[in-house]
């Protein structure tokens, strides 16, 4: 009957709820937030009417009224099948949402169009950002954040953005690793292939040329191919091409594991044997690189691990309201079957 009297449990206000318990409005805001100096019966009352008639409080209203949402927003300014096609970033997604749901945030993901991502933090939707592996045409998103003087967390550094807290590892030295390693094993005409619009990409590339001549052997662009897609497919495409024009090649570095998986591919499809004509190494070691054909050697980056320190920068960002220090995390050269001696 009283249901029928304040109307659709679904639209019950604070206000509605009060009545019923018989206490003020600022009574039962203090028992929601769990304030002190409220009588223990009082409590157990109003707990008791909120319980009953199912109140849900306006989750947008209490982030205005308490300056806070406890959500956090995943900018990812790339298409959706681009990103959960990838292991790597499904593992550095796990990661974030594994701690901000540990911490009690919420994640709300966004895709950057029109700025959208400016009118959730001005309609405090949300108390600060992560941002996904942006590249070198994600600058506006970077601009607009600093604009806006929202808390935010990258998990990729841009060298430009000298005051921009990161999650990253060290590229540059991830691929002279690679070299050496290909080096070691005889190998002196290494392909690579890649995606230099990602700072990720450029640094990959430049500690491949950059090992190279540091042993003597000069670089050859005509053994560089940029894949249009950071894909298996891309992968496949860049390494037909490569072979097309590079009979001599003996090793291809792909700097990551999917374009180095449809590099495998196409090697393939050409008869060709890896590790027994053309050694092939990767980038990040996916959860597919181990159990590849043959498996992968790669550079292991800790995805999973680099989403949840994301997460935690931007928490920390938010407790502390000022920027935490960028965190590097370690690599290491997973030498796996793709590789071998140089047999030329």
């Amino acid at each position: 009957m009283i249901s029928l009297i304040y109307g659709d449990v679904d639209n019950m206000n604070i206000e509605q709820i009060a009545k019923l318990a018989g206490v003020s409005k600022t009574t039962v805001s203090r028992v929601m937030n769990n304030k002190p100096d409220v009588n223990p019966e009082t409590k157990k009352k109003v707990l008791e009417t909120i319980k009953q008639y199912k109140y849900q409080p306006n989750a947008f209203a209490k982030a205005i009224s308490l300056q806070k949402s406890n959500n956090i927003g995943l900018i990812i300014p790339y298409e959706a099948d681009y990103i959960f096609a990838n292991q790597f970033y499904v593992e550095v997604l796990r990661g974030v949402s594994t701690e901000l749901e540990k911490e009690g945030f919420n994640l709300q993901i966004c895709y950057p169009h029109d700025h959208n991502f400016v009118d959730i933090y001005k309609q405090k939707r949300v108390d600060g950002f992560i941002l996904m592996s942006p590249g070198s045409s994600q600058h506006f998103i970077v601009e607009s954040l600093t604009e806006l003087d929202a808390p935010f967390v990258s998990t990729a550094k841009i060298p430009s953005e000298k005051k921009m807290v990161y999650v990253d590892v060290d590229n540059y030295y991830g691929a002279t690793l690679v070299l050496e390693y290909l080096l070691s094993l005889g190998h002196k005409k290494i392909g690579f292939i890649g995606k230099p619009y990602l700072t990720s990409g450029l640094d990959r590339l430049q500690g491949y040329k950059d090992t190279l001549e540091k042993k003597g052997i000069a670089f050859n662009e005509n053994l560089v191919k940029i894949a249009e897609s950071g894909s298996i497919k891309g992968g496949a495409e860049a390494m037909f091409e490569l072979l097309e024009h590079n009979d001599s090649l003996t090793a291809v570095f792909c700097s990551n594991d999917l374009l180095a998986i449809g590099a495998i591919s196409s090697i393939k499809q050409k008869g060709l044997k890896v590790p027994e004509d053309i050694s092939v190494v990767g980038f990040d070691d996916i959860p597919l690189a181990k159990y590849m054909g043959p498996p992968l050697t790669t550079i292991r980056q800790p995805a999973y691990e680099k989403g949840i320190e994301a997460a935690k920068l931007v928490i920390r960002y938010l407790e502390k309201k000022k920027k935490p220090k960028s965190v590097i995390l370690d690599i290491e050269l997973i030498i796996r079957e793709s590789t071998a001696q140089c047999k030329n």
